[in-house]
């Protein structure tokens, strides 16, 4: 057998190697006339768009060409000669041209000297992006050449097949065969009659002409074992006949059926339910992708026809308790619609009762819908996709397993922060009530008991602000009460809207209890969130008119200042904690990332909880030691001298230095501008301490103006260095010096000696501007 294919891709792009205004000689001088002339007058203005091809392009294509000639050239012989005498190849009545050509129509079939010729051309199909299926488009166009067609373009059945997929699963139950028929009439161009045989429920081993799409048929009833469809019913295998006339035991349908496919539709138990059956005018036009294609439609036909009453039987039952009805029925309140893909495994018996529900769910609720059912071969591949204009959620088969609360809460974590947030609040609505007066009791039972400590009761009081379980608030911060201001303390939530969405597993699981979290949170715990807010006041004339003991909203802009400082963007909430006519505390609370309003519920909440915090502060006499025990100077953002009396009483070990550092004519910018000016030059000091001093050392302020420094080393470099920064930034910030003195532990006695003698090598410092060793 002669060459089928010639590859003359190379020959035509020579034609980058002459200057444009040459390209019409170039073509008409190449050696393949007639083909080159007869292809050139299938086009318009053949000449005028070859001068339009873009030279850059072109050039790109022969790199891409060069690198893949050699393994296309083998793909294209094997791809071809495979389905030869079903092609009738022995016939050598035609040949393919490969071509680079103008671009524009894949194929065209043109007059040779002895033979059709099929003019490929290559450049046309790499500027689609389909050069790699290059052996399949030919085969392709051999087999429209066999039909009679005279040009074409590509089609990528693997993107028919797939687009086709998506579509099938959309289809509602309904007409689904007959929809199914007109889908594949319309999109599939060599499936020509496109129809489903079934086994007649009377009459046993007879197949029934159901829904079809094509020229009408005889055969409306086939016994099982006649014919390729009655052969595909005995055998239940799939049959491909690539030509129809070289089998013997064929029933005809039409003399226009080349070829013909038969998929058997099996039911779970193995016996046949019915097949799908493709006929084409093709010769040779069917592969493994219409095999698998029309087998994947088969499976999903178990679900949607076959056992489609065994699954909408067990949709009907899917038990929905009361409160996964609540949680519905606050959500049609939102209106927010919805889609859910379903994909489910053939046998109702191993698909999830969650699964079933969710189903439930989307046919029951008039904001949802089932956008599509996919039926998937494996047990553990089976979920539930849901998915809105804000966003989607994923549920997997080990999701649809827990129970329906476990659910709900993962969806509360991780789902799009505005789902999370309505499906969040539903939740709190739901248990807020009960919920609210147990979290009360169980911190009241444990401030009760004596391995009580302040820093958990106070997590716990604003874990309860804003737990979902509970007061539901986005944030809560509490501040003392001392010299007629409102020290930020402690606080809990989350710093971000990015945070936000990270629903805390240790505040908002649904099967937390305030009781769970007093006995695993450390007494040590601190909030990322008191970070941001450290050392910040609200003075009490402030907020004079908010002191009443009583929640109350404020809006942003009624407290501009307070809500600046503490980023607030919207409404928040304020309680003063009194005792009496005495001030024990302040809370504040936001909805800062939900920016729902304040409920009356939450307010009812924090009063409740505010007025706990009082008697617990009050019966256990903490007040004095949270004001005793801040570790944070509110002035200079260093720790405070309680706090380094709590050092030296913990008997260091280890070396450092300790470095005392006094403010040289601090007394003198009081007396000359005012103690204000004089706290602005000690908070920029604190500033400049915090941003030079180590990660490893620390800073305490000892009194007034009097800064105490532990610094992890005792090599004078690196505590001269330390200093000299912290001088620096100082002096550039205020035009401002200190005097500072160094001592050595234990190198140079206990805590107490080292103390003092950098105490008094301090004031040497003065003297002397440098800073004063031993």
């Amino acid at each position: 057998m002669r060459s089928l294919i010639e590859n003359h891709i190379d020959d035509f792009l020579e034609i980058l190697t002459y200057e444009k205004r040459f390209w019409k000689d170039f073509w008409d001088r190449l050696p393949f006339k007639p083909i080159t002339e007869n292809y050139a007058k299938r086009f318009e203005n053949f000449y005028d768009k070859l001068s339009k091809i873009s030279r850059n392009e072109l050039t790109e294509f022969s790199h891409v060409y060069e690198e893949q000639k050699e393994k296309l050239k083998e793909e294209l012989s094997i791809r071809i000669r495979k389905n030869a005498r079903n092609l009738e190849l022995s016939r050598e009545d035609f040949v393919v041209y490969l071509i680079a050509g103008i671009g524009e129509k894949d194929w065209v079939v043109v007059d040779g000297k002895h033979e059709k010729v099929i003019v490929f051309d290559v450049f046309s199909l790499w500027k689609k992006g389909k050069f790699s299926q290059l052996s399949d488009a030919v085969y392709q166009a051999v087999v429209h050449f066999r039909h009679g067609d005279m040009e074409g373009d590509y089609y990528d059945k693997s993107e028919i097949f797939s687009k086709l997929k998506e579509e099938i699963t959309k289809l509602d139950n309904e007409n689904l065969l007959q929809n199914i028929c007109k889908l594949l009439d319309k999109n599939v161009p060599y499936y020509n009659w496109t129809g489903f045989y079934l086994m007649d429920e009377k009459e046993d081993g007879i197949l029934v002409l159901g829904p079809y799409v094509g020229e009408p048929t005889e055969h409306v009833r086939i016994p099982v074992g006649r014919g390729i469809c009655g052969q595909a019913a005995a055998t239940k295998l799939t049959f491909v006949v690539q030509d129809v006339s070289s089998e013997t035991n064929y029933l005809s349908c039409s003399p226009h059926v080349k070829s013909e496919i038969v998929v058997p539709i099996l039911r779970n138990d193995g016996s046949v339910f019915g097949e799908i059956d493709i006929d084409s005018h093709f010769k040779a036009p069917f592969d493994e992708r219409d095999t698998e294609f029309l087998e994947w439609i088969a499976k999903q036909l178990l679900v949607r026809v076959v056992h489609w009453k065994d699954f909408e039987r067990k949709i009907k039952i899917a038990y929905l308790d009361s409160y996964l009805s609540f949680i519905l029925n606050e959500i049609v309140k939102y209106n927010i619609p919805f889609d859910v893909s379903l994909y489910v495994h053939h046998d109702p018996e191993k698909v999830p009762e969650n699964l079933y529900k969710i189903w439930r769910i989307a046919r029951k609720l008039r904001n949802a819908k089932v956008h599509k059912i996919v039926v998937v071969d494996n047990v553990d591949e089976q979920k539930a996709e849901m998915r809105a204009n804000l966003g989607g959620f994923l549920l997997s088969y080990q999701d649809l397993q827990r129970p329906v609360p476990e659910i709900i809460r993962k969806m509360i974590v991780e789902g799009v922060e505005e789902i999370s947030r309505v499906l969040f609040f539903i939740h709190h609505n739901a248990t807020r009530l009960a919920q609210s007066f147990v979290n009360t009791r169980i911190i009241t039972e444990y401030v009760l008991k004596p391995e009580s400590n302040v820093n958990t009761i106070l997590y716990a009081f604003l874990t309860g602000i804003t737990a979902g379980y509970s007061g539901s608030f986005n944030r809560a911060m509490f501040f003392y009460y001392t010299d007629g201001q409102f020290v930020f303390q402690k606080a809990l939530g989350p710093r971000s809207e990015e945070e936000a969405r990270k629903i805390w597993e240790a505040i908002e699981d649904i099967e937390l209890n305030m009781s769970d979290f007093l006995e695993t949170v450390s007494k040590d715990f601190r909030s990322a969130l008191e970070s941001v807010y450290e050392g910040k006041i609200i003075r009490q004339d402030e907020i004079t008119q908010y002191l009443d003991g009583e929640p109350h909203i404020v809006a942003k802009g009624d407290l501009p200042k307070i809500a600046e400082e503490f980023d607030i963007v919207n409404e928040f909430a304020v309680m003063a904690l009194k005792s009496g006519n005495k001030f024990v505390g302040l809370l504040l609370a936001d909805n800062n990332f939900d920016r729902k309003p304040i409920s009356d519920y939450q307010l009812a909440v924090l009063k409740d909880l505010g007025n706990q915090m009082v008697l617990v502060l009050e019966n256990k006499r903490f007040l004095e030691a949270i004001k005793e025990k801040a570790e944070i100077d509110a002035l200079t953002g260093l720790r405070t001298r309680r706090s380094l009396e709590e050092f030296i009483a913990s008997s260091p070990v280890g070396q450092f230095s300790v470095a005392f550092l006094d403010l040289n004519e601090f007394k003198l910018i009081n007396d000359m501008y005012g103690h204000e000016r004089g706290d602005e030059v000690l908070k920029k000091l604190g500033k400049c301490i915090n941003l030079n001093i180590r990660k490893e050392d620390l800073a305490f302020r000892y009194g007034g103006d009097e800064i105490v420094l532990i610094i992890k080393s005792v090599e004078k470099e690196v505590v001269r260095k330390v200093i000299e920064r912290i001088s620096e930034c100082f002096a550039r910030a205020t035009e401002l010096s200190f005097s500072t003195g160094v001592a050595l532990y234990p190198e140079e006695g206990d805590i107490y000696k080292v103390l003092k003698l950098a105490d008094e090598r301090s004031y040497k410092s003065k003297i002397t501007g440098k800073i004063e060793f031993e």
